[in-house]
């Protein structure tokens, strides 16, 4: 398909009921799931590392990031996305891919404006639900990293 200059690309994924989407050029692989050897001591929302093209690359569990539940068996794929580097997400559920001309980003509305606002760049339609757009820039911002790497 081919995009206009006007048109976004984004993948989209639920956790539990929810879904959400993110720029589809951040995006390098969709895994299923792969051994994840936990971190001692890491921040709760990393679930560990993983062995990627022979490469130890982090995986985040957006579950626990976001503070949902975080049931054993529920996160069934692994993201790779790379930001300035790569990093591993766990989802539920990849739903596909959306192109949305950019006139049709909605701004999050005002009750979700808050301590988690700074993480969302819009909201979309996806077969007639809405995908909150999820800005992974700042959501692993560089204070992340550092924490990441004590």
């Amino acid at each position: 398909m081919e995009k206009k200059a006007s048109e976004y690309q984004f993948m989209i994924f639920r956790i539990f009921d929810k879904l959400f989407g993110a720029r589809l050029n951040d995006t390098v692989e969709i895994l299923p799931p792969a051994k994840i050897r936990e971190i001692p001591l890491s921040y709760f929302y990393v679930k560990g590392i993983m062995d990627y093209r022979g490469d130890f690359l982090p995986v985040v569990s957006l579950r626990r990031r976001f503070s949902l539940d975080d049931p054993i068996d529920g996160e069934r794929f692994v993201v790779i996305i790379n930001l300035s580097e790569r990093l591993g997400l766990t989802v539920d559920e990849v739903m596909g891919i959306a192109t949305v001309e950019e006139g049709k980003i909605e701004p999050p509305p005002p009750k979700v404006m808050g301590i988690g606002s700074q993480y969302i760049k819009g909201i979309i339609k996806y077969d007639e639900r809405p995908v909150v757009i999820l800005d992974l820039y700042a959501l692993f911002t560089t204070q992340w990293r550092i924490q990441m790497a004590l």
